[in-house]
């Protein structure tokens, strides 16, 4: 809408143009048609002009700045939001620029608090660019790692603008995410003052600004209110944990979590906010360790490439030297695997201890002109470093120094390495026997290794210590809760109860709900809900939660519950329950069995069965049953291709595993099925292709019917 004088100056002074500056209409109007015609350098030129003939307007060095960081000059617009500050210090428009401009170039936790005084003095509702300010603000955040307050930044634009899709994108994009822990997802009730408490006034008054999106004041208040009268309060310190997580303030909301796990709070509210602050921490259970590049020099390079080529505890590993893209160094003489024992000459009644372990990968590089030869070992732990560096000493003798230049190059918990096999397996072992060998080293780990491994998070106790001591059992049970929620692929076979009840630390129970009782239930519970006891609406409402908050084990019951009911009213959501069940699915075998019984369901219901011939599609190319994929391609173009969106999708997968050429053309066939397979590595070993996507999805995404 063009500009007038009834307009709201754009200065953010609040006003109507004729009230602030009637005597500069014409030339804001001007100004308005240069940018509806694209002359941003021409319009900033003008701008410039009438800041040097007149004063600092506040309308001029909003627009400026906008102009400033639509045309990329970063510094430029970062000076003109410092000099909007200065002249006008109560200003919104001026302090959401700084703040946009220090989220672009500080970060996020450098913008909160000048996004704060922002909303501190928006007195007259909020502005255009405090309303931008908060959708960049929340992008920078949620890139950052900061969760809970980038999803609080997006809430807060969805109550202010009801109308505005991309908050809501984002948002349904966060929740789905696997990346985010559930715990990050919602937020705890914010619980109110006791009515009898003699401080309740100072309490009410302190959470007031919450509603106005003035997070800082209200922190402020409850921190001089937990400072006197609420020191001993758990409502106090949990409201101040919600505020201070929403800030960005890790450190602040870590101590009150902490604080207020230590009360007398029901034990699974403690437990869980334990685990949350665990979660903020940058080292979560006090358990990391360094990841090395291990380099020694070689003195004689000819006798241990020797020792590299007939070691059976050495794999080399074939490379283009073209893809080696250091600048300062040609190409490694060799690229080899390291394994902590020779590989088995067969699979055949081999268990998890017998299995070769990776140690780490070994680039050999020969002598330079200014340069020993050297070999570097990447992805080393401390851990592993004494048995590489004595298998190059076996390989090798004094071809190689026994001094080592070490560089950390990463952070890894020693838990998470605990749960993680290396292993090599041989060719000829079998999925289902690997997968058995998974699970028996899996549960070794964690019921006879893990309950032993001192943890900085527990002061240094192990878990079966901290078990024992009680002030240390809160610490102990979020430790076993943030285990679960790293490896919830266990939770198909795996029941942390088990390791819970070796430790003698309670278990989580089975949670009988009442109606009305999922919608308040926490995500991170939803998982043990009797499903039986359930009514179909209770149910509805648990599997939609859990599906739209990407609640993966407490999706794939709840699933199975939903297909499960023969008569369930919500038909649409029992078809799309197969589709669940079989995209989470890890066995292959089953998650094909799911597919077949969602087609079935669905022609059952008289629905089109093209999008579940897709899904058996992408499934059966991730398993490189390539004879199966092509007889299916074929009856797809027989039987399903005018179905809507099946003849596009089928023609994308077909060029991701590179049977077709962009254009659509065919591709030139290879000589066998496991050519085939291989003829374009679209996508790593375990990863499935799925035909609505350029990239492979990541391990365990399949592509699913709408």
């Amino acid at each position: 809408m063009p500009i007038d004088a009834y307009s709201l100056c754009p200065g953010g002074t609040g006003k109507k143009i004729k009230f602030c500056c009637p005597d500069f209409v014409g030339e804001l109007e001007k100004i308005d048609r240069m940018i509806d015609g694209d002359q941003h350098v021409a319009c900033l030129q003008h701008i410039d002009r009438l800041l040097k003939e007149g004063a600092p307007r506040a309308c001029l060095l909003a627009t400026k700045g906008m102009l400033l960081r639509a045309t990329g000059q970063v510094e430029e617009a970062a000076a003109n939001a410092a000099l909007f500050v200065e002249k006008h210090p109560n200003n919104p428009t001026a302090l959401a620029e700084s703040a946009i401009l220090a989220a672009a170039t500080e970060g996020g936790r450098a913008a909160m608090p000048k996004l704060q005084q922002a909303m501190g003095v928006s007195a007259e509702g909020i502005s255009s660019r405090v309303y931008d300010a908060l959708g960049m603000l929340a992008q920078v955040m949620l890139s950052e790692g900061h969760w809970l307050s980038g999803r609080a930044l997006l809430q807060l634009q969805m109550a202010i603008a009801h109308d505005d899709e991309q908050p809501v994108e984002m948002i349904l994009g966060y929740y789905r995410s696997t990346e985010v822990p559930l715990l990050f997802k919602e937020d705890a009730p914010m619980p109110v003052c006791p009515a009898d408490a003699p401080w309740k006034a100072r309490f009410d008054e302190a959470r007031a600004p919450v509603a106005f999106g003035r997070w800082q004041a209200a922190a402020d208040r409850l921190t001089a209110l937990a400072g006197t009268e609420g020191a001993n309060s758990p409502e106090v310190w949990r409201n101040l944990a919600t505020l201070r997580g929403w800030l960005a303030d890790s450190a602040g909301c870590i101590e009150a979590l902490r604080k207020y796990a230590a009360f007398d709070v029901p034990l699974e509210d403690a437990v869980e906010a334990a685990t949350l602050a665990m979660l903020l921490d940058e080292n979560p259970l006090g358990d990391q360790e360094d990841v090395l590049t291990v380099t020694w020099t070689v003195r004689d390079p000819e006798k241990l490439q020797t020792g590299l080529l007939s070691d059976q505890r050495v794999v080399q590993v074939p490379f283009d030297p073209r893809s080696f893209t250091e600048e300062d160094s040609p190409p490694p003489r060799g690229v080899y695997l390291l394994l902590d024992r020779p590989m088995p000459a067969s699979a055949e009644g081999l268990a998890a201890e017998a299995m070769p372990n990776f140690l780490g990968q070994a680039l050999f590089f020969g002598r330079q002109t200014d340069r020993e030869a050297r070999i570097e070992v990447l992805g080393l732990t401390a851990a592993d470093l004494p048995q590489t560096a004595a298998l190059l000493q076996a390989l090798a003798g004094d071809a190689i120094d026994l001094e080592t230049k070490q560089e950390v190059v990463g952070k890894v918990s020693a838990s998470q390495e605990l749960l993680q096999h290396k292993w090599r397996p041989p060719r000829d072992i079998t999925r289902q026997q690997l997968q058995a060998l998974t699970i028996e080293f899996q549960r070794d780990a964690l019921l006879a290794k893990w309950p032993d491994l001192k943890l900085g998070a527990l002061d240094g106790k192990s878990p079966r210590e901290a078990a024992a001591d009680p002030a240390c059992r809160v610490r102990a049970l979020a430790a076993v809760m943030l285990l679960s929620s790293w490896n919830e692929h266990l939770s198909s076979w795996f029941d942390f109860n088990e390791l819970r009840s070796r430790l003698g630390l309670p278990t989580l129970d089975p949670i009988h709900a009442q109606k009305g009782d999922v919608e308040r239930l926490p995500l991170i519970r939803l998982t043990r809900l009797v499903v039986e006891e359930l009514d179909d609406e209770s149910l509805l409402t648990a599997y939609r939660r859990a599906v739209a908050f990407g609640a993966t084990p407490a999706m794939r019951k709840l699933a199975k519950a939903v297909i499960e009911r023969p008569d369930f009213p919500a038909k649409e959501d029992q078809l799309k329950a197969y589709g669940v069940l079989a995209r989470s699915c890890e066995d292959g075998d089953e998650a094909l069995g799911y597919v077949d019984r969602g087609r079935n369901a669905a022609e059952a219901a008289g629905r089109p069965g093209g999008h579940w011939d897709l899904f058996e599609l992408s499934l059966r190319f991730g398993r490189g049953e390539v004879r199966e994929a092509i007889s299916l391609v074929g009856h797809i173009e027989q039987r399903h291709m005018e179905e809507p969106g099946v003849a596009e999708a089928l023609t994308r997968m077909l060029i991701q595993v590179g049977l077709l050429r962009p254009d659509g053309t065919p591709a030139t066939m290879p000589r066998s099925p496991q050519e085939a397979a291989l003829a374009e590595p679209a996508a790593a070993p375990g990863e499935l292709w799925t035909p609505d996507s350029q990239q492979p999805a990541g391990k365990g995404k399949l592509w699913v019917p709408e």
